[in-house]
């Protein structure tokens, strides 16, 4: 809810972006999801999908968390972050 009251509090920024210019990625952790998101934003401002893109950080690999000494649940680096070109 974070996430899309941040942008819901931006959103003339989004309206105002051309769309000939790259798209904003924003980077999710997998407690996130997109679909749900983007649904919540459209609602909002149905044309914000031609404006913003999210994708998902990637996860610890198994033998990345090995060699970190760690087991279990690890939290991906970013939580949320938007990148804009």
């Amino acid at each position: 809810m974070g996430l899309i009251e941040m942008l819901s509090h931006n959103i003339d920024y989004f309206k105002s972006k051309p769309v000939n210019i790259p798209k904003i990625t924003i980077l999710l952790d997998y407690g996130y999801h997109p679909e749900k998101i983007t649904q919540e934003l459209e609602k909002i401002y149905p044309g914000i999908m031609t404006k913003i893109r999210f994708k998902l950080s990637p996860k610890p690999s198994k033998v990345q968390k090995k060699q970190e000494g760690k087991t279990g649940f690890v939290p991906v680096k970013a939580r949320w972050v938007i990148v804009h070109n």
